[in-house]
């Protein structure tokens, strides 16, 4: 009994050891565990406010639905975004404000972000507005679309006025000279008779001409003050005969056209090889030559990009 009694005390003492060593070692590992979370926490806010530093965020405004053109958005229309600073449109809408009330210029799809190009005010397009082509502007290599330009209008004894300012350019459309193009812009009826007036001012005067000056920094930059002003026996001009407007365009395309060809004589003689238009050129002996095919030219030229033509 006495060594049953000795032997249980043995057993429950080692039992007892071994509990506290257990809730000791688990203690331990608990605080641990924890200090280890909380130094794996820090390092992850670490890591999230050095991103956020590398990698700003800004708030933008995108839309909640598909809109259509035409439509005045509230606030219900638009919700709260993030976006990384480095990819916010530079006319992001970032206050609400801003856009309430605003038309919406296009069709647009549910989370596109609301930018200024995107909304107008309604007062900004008055009812004369129209979108206007012209073809007599001489226009810069290196214009584009949405870019903003001066038209103005150079007279052969150097007084150069401008007609119209600040314009952005809707559309653009090359031709086969950089210099010669078709470009659309919005008017309004003031700006088109004053623009009808330095055409035809320009048609009636040798070596005048319309040309393109675009801006470098439209955004910062003020618009020119117009010193064109039209012609008070050419307005009434255009108002006797409107016909008289597209006979100027006509003119001035002529000359362009003419301008054009003599440039790209000039380079191909400067080259060495013979004019392509006018008198004398390639495309004149071509024509002659298939005009009388019994003549001993017809057989030399076999096809209008022989050596001698080839551009």
């Amino acid at each position: 009994m006495i060594l049953r009694t000795k032997r249980h005390r043995t057993i429950m003492g080692f039992v007892a050891g071994f509990i506290l060593s257990s809730a000791l070692l688990g203690a331990a590992m608990y605080y641990y565990i924890i200090s280890q979370s909380g130094k794996i926490q820090d390092i992850k806010n670490e890591a999230i406010s050095e991103y956020l530093e590398n990698n700003p965020t800004s708030v933008i405004y995108v839309f909640a639905t598909d809109k259509k053109a035409g439509d005045v958005l509230s606030d219900s229309d638009l919700t709260i975004s993030e976006i990384k600073s480095q990819y916010l449109p530079t006319d992001a809408v970032t206050e609400i404000t801003d856009a309430i009330g605003k038309v919406v210029r296009c069709d647009v799809k549910a989370n596109t972000a609301v930018t200024m190009s995107l909304i107008y005010d309604e007062g900004n397009y008055p009812d004369d507005l129209r979108l206007m082509e012209y073809t007599v502007v001489n226009l810069p290599q290196k214009l584009e679309p949405r870019q903003f330009i001066d038209i103005r209008v150079m007279f052969p004894n150097g007084l150069d006025y401008i007609v119209l300012s600040k314009k952005q350019v809707i559309d653009l459309a090359r031709s086969e000279s950089d210099m010669l193009g078709t470009i659309w812009l919005h008017c309004g009826e003031e700006e088109i008779l004053r623009m009808s007036s330095a055409i035809v001012d320009a048609s009636i005067v040798d070596n005048a001409y319309l040309y393109a000056v675009p801006y470098i920094a439209p955004d910062i930059q003020k618009e020119a003050i117009t010193n064109y002003s039209p012609n008070k026996e050419v307005i009434d001009l255009i108002k006797n005969n409107p016909n008289i407007v597209k006979k100027a365009i006509t003119e001035l395309e002529s000359r362009n056209r003419k301008l054009l060809e003599e440039l790209v004589n000039k380079y191909l003689e400067e080259m060495g090889k013979r004019r392509v238009y006018g008198s004398d050129t390639t495309v004149n002996h071509i024509q002659q030559n298939y005009n009388n095919p019994t003549t001993e030219a017809a057989t030399q030229v076999s096809s209008p990009y022989s050596d001698e033509g080839r551009l």
